[in-house]
């Protein structure tokens, strides 16, 4: 057998992925001409969530930066987005993109006085950061204080065009966070988190640039945290303090990603299509379904502290983004 013939035999594998992505893409791009209302919706939210979830592991997961408050770049992108939309009178459909924009100035702020604390330190400092931000929007008339702001501008548009042109705002948010993930993870940034992750002492002594590391990370997980609370609430037309700044937006991203998989570029996808299916199967059984998803995290703790594709990974090698190093054979 040949050299040529091993190397196209090893890349086939590759390309499934990268089809059965471009097919999913082309069919969800063309939901809103199939699918009603409702669909469109929920989809904007398991989107949304999903991107969240991508954000909060590239951070934890990779980079060892547990943070509580992660909701912060919530509340800070969609407020900033509906700001500048609704004061400044930007194009309604940039909000996203000032969001991110907006989640990720607001990280580089921050970053200095958080990353001189560690450990549960730093995650305790983030919700109290958090939770600062969200008092002092409550108390800041030119943001509507506790009655939050409308997106009066999206009335401009007939409701088809206002639903379908937030659900393409979100699966773009959502495409985003995947792939600019996958893309971070398979260069240099990747090789460092990992090694973070492992043992920091170890990685510096190695000569990874740690705070640089952590520095690159942290803006980027905020940034995408934030263009995802943007097209939420572009979703709701209406934003408050307490829906933005709100503990349970990080809760459902550590759950989602703790199910699917903490720490794999798998986990979040798994965990969101679980966690969404269940709670659309079961929503109308009240409390009861609050526990079940209770007893169902604790499951998934005890049984399979990897996750559910870390399930998957106990029986071969799938290695769908590519994100696994090799070493190279002698």
């Amino acid at each position: 057998m040949s050299i040529s013939h091993l190397s196209n035999s090893a890349r086939r594998p590759r390309r499934a992925p990268l089809v059965c992505g471009l097919l999913l893409m082309v069919a969800a791009g063309t939901l809103p001409w199939w699918a009603g209302f409702a669909a469109q919706r929920t989809l904007v939210e398991v989107l949304s969530v999903f991107a969240m979830a991508v954000a909060w592991n590239l951070l934890a997961g990779y980079g060892g930066l547990v943070s509580v408050g992660q909701y912060l770049f919530v509340g800070v992108g969609a407020y900033a987005g509906f700001f500048a939309c609704t004061s400044l009178h930007m194009n309604v459909w940039l909000l996203p993109l000032l969001s991110m924009v907006s989640g990720g100035l607001f990280a580089v702020l921050c970053a200095k006085p958080l990353f001189r604390l560690s450990g549960p330190y730093f995650a305790v400092a983030t919700w109290v950061l958090a939770e600062m931000c969200g008092i002092g929007v409550l108390n800041t008339q030119g943001l509507g204080a506790g009655t939050g702001i409308a997106l009066d501008a999206m009335g401009d548009y007939e409701r088809w065009t206002r639903n379908a042109g937030v659900y393409w705002e979100a699966l773009a948010v959502g495409c985003l966070s995947l792939l600019i993930t996958r893309t971070l993870l398979r260069g240099r940034l990747g090789l460092a988190l990992m090694s973070l992750r492992d043992s920091e002492r170890a990685a510096a002594a190695c000569g990874v640039p740690v705070e640089r590391s952590k520095f690159l990370t942290w803006v980027v997980g905020g940034a995408l945290t934030a263009g995802a609370g943007g097209v939420v609430f572009m979703n709701t037309l209406l934003v408050t303090p307490n829906s933005a700044f709100g503990l349970g937006w990080t809760a459902t991203a550590i759950f989602v990603t703790v199910l699917g998989g903490i720490g794999t570029v798998e986990g979040p996808i798994v965990g969101t299509v679980v966690y969404f299916a269940v709670r659309e199967a079961f929503s109308q059984y009240g409390a009861w379904y609050f526990i079940g998803l209770g007893c169902l995290a604790m499951l998934v703790m005890m049984f399979a502290p990897s996750g559910l594709w870390g399930l998957v990974q106990r029986h071969g090698t799938l290695d769908v983004f590519g994100i696994r190093r090799r070493m190279p054979r002698s």
